[in-house]
C-alpha cells in the first residue's frame, strides 16, 4: 500500500506529512510555512515541492484557498492518510508506554 509507505520512504516525507498533520485541524498549511519549518538541512524548497506534488497526485495530501487570504493554497491530509499516522502514532505510544512502565 503506497500510502503507508510514503510517511516512511525519506526523512523529509515523514517531516512533512508530520508538519500538515500537525496544521491539519487548524486551517492547514502553506508551502512557505512547511519550508520555513523544515531545515534547509533536511530538504530544500524544491525537494519539499517536489514530494507535496507527489503526494497531490497519490491523493495522500489535497490543498484548498485559504480563507483568510485567497492567494495561498494551504495543504491538508487526506482521510485515508490521516487514519494511517493516528494508526502509527498509536503503535509508537503504546510502545513508549510499555518502556516507561518497564524502568
Amino acid at each position: 500500500d503506497y500510502v503507508s509507505k510514503f510517511l516512511f520512504k525519506s526523512i523529509l516525507h515523514h517531516v512533512i506529512s508530520l508538519e500538515i498533520y500537525e496544521n491539519n485541524r487548524l486551517n492547514g498549511i502553506s508551502f512557505e510555512a512547511i519550508c520555513s519549518n523544515i531545515p534547509k538541512s533536511i530538504g530544500s524548497r524544491s525537494s519539499i515541492q517536489s514530494i507535496l506534488n507527489e503526494a497531490l497526485e497519490r491523493k495522500i495530501f489535497f490543498k484548498e484557498k485559504s480563507m483568510t487570504d485567497k492567494r495561498i493554497k494551504n495543504y491538508y491530509l487526506s482521510s485515508n492518510f490521516s487514519d494511517t499516522i493516528n494508526s502509527w502514532l498509536k503503535k509508537e505510544g503504546s510502545f513508549f508506554n510499555k518502556l516507561s512502565l518497564e524502568n
